[in-house]
């Protein structure tokens, strides 16, 4: 794992909680099945999140492209 994609995961995962916890708050609905259906929703958020701003980030070249093809030797 790369030292420079850490502040990027904290961030998503940040984002998710505080996503998931303000749709439960906004939803106003605390059952079981609801509560499980926003968590799944607050991870792929999360997810998503984290794999957009990781493109980004590489396309402004604040990243490098990709750890598989640096390790590959050429």
């Amino acid at each position: 794992m790369s030292r420079q994609l850490l502040p990027l995961k904290a961030g998503a995962i940040v984002l998710t909680l505080l996503w998931t916890a303000w749709i439960m708050w906004w939803s106003g609905s605390f059952s079981i099945a609801s509560m499980v259906i926003l968590t799944f929703c607050g991870a792929a958020v999360g997810y998503l999140w984290y794999r957009a701003m990781r493109w980004q980030f590489e396309r402004m070249g604040m990243l490098p492209q990709h750890e598989d093809q640096a390790k590959s030797p050429r």
